[in-house]
């Protein structure tokens, strides 16, 4: 993209993808005008990312190659009707928005249309993103795909499969999140200093990830750190108990589900 990027309702999530698509230099902040409703907003979007700023969506999209939908799922369709005219014909339009189908977008706006699902490590240069381009827009899912690999990894699903693909990696991050947490605190209460729990728990999840992302099946490695009745054994025994894979896959399941409703 080398033209005019705007972001209409720059929240966290677009925050982070457009933080992360300028720190990697994919985009120049002087090509990005953001909008949000509130000055306060608006003047921490200007400070934290250094991009224009404006309260008019209409405004923000004229002359943009590039119209990112951040606004919650309920506001898409209005936001999109209503910027509708200053659109131009050749923009690519990327909705955000968990559970706004590509039908419900193209009945506000019959141009090309692309849904995305980042997750907010696309922040540090290391998102996932799940891609489904609206029928016809297969040339403006390849422009979006080439521009989100700068900053992570890509996965082109169907849309059918977008709302499952969002439980991966949209919420992930979260799980990832809590999971740390609860080793932290575990930790602490077993009488660990804080700093150095937390340090401990970030630098085995990391290395965990890079050991992941060689290609090893998770089992394999697992297996690899449970020698026959040690220590590991003993935990992993008392999460399977827990039912660490059911409570998993009933969040997972849960979090597609609400994803559909949000249409």
């Amino acid at each position: 993209m080398s033209g005019k990027v705007a972001v209409l309702g720059c929240g966290t999530m677009a925050g982070a993808l457009i933080g992360g698509l300028i720190d990697a230099g994919t985009l120049k902040a002087d090509d990005v005008v953001a909008t949000a409703r509130s000055e306060s907003h608006r003047d921490e979007i200007a400070t934290t990312l250094g991009v224009k700023t404006t309260p008019d969506n209409a405004e923000a999209v004229r002359g943009a190659e590039l119209v990112i939908l951040g606004v919650k799922p309920y506001a898409v369709v209005e936001v999109l009707e209503d910027v509708s005219d200053s659109l131009s014909d050749d923009a690519i339009v990327v909705s955000i928005a968990a559970g706004v189908t590509t039908e419900t977008l193209l009945a506000a706006w019959r141009g090309a249309v692309v849904r995305v699902m980042p997750n907010t490590p696309a922040q540090v240069g290391k998102g996932a993103f799940i891609v489904s381009p609206a029928p016809g827009a297969q040339e403006a899912g390849e422009k979006v795909v080439e521009l989100l690999r700068t900053v992570g990894t890509v996965v082109e699903v169907p849309e059918k499969l977008h709302d499952a693909a969002t439980a991966v990696s949209g919420s992930g991050p979260a799980y990832v999140f809590l999971m740390a947490e609860a080793m932290i605190d575990a930790a602490v209460a077993m009488g660990l200093p804080r700093d150095q729990a937390s340090q401990l728990t970030v630098a085995t999840l990391a290395g965990s990830a890079e050991l992941l992302a060689a290609g090893e099946h998770p089992a394999v490695l697992r297996s690899k750190v449970t020698s026959p009745g040690g220590t590991t054994a003993a935990a992993l025994a008392e999460l399977e108990a827990g039912g660490v894979r059911t409570a998993f896959a009933h969040a997972m399941t849960a979090c597609r589900d609400r994803a559909s409703t949000l249409n």
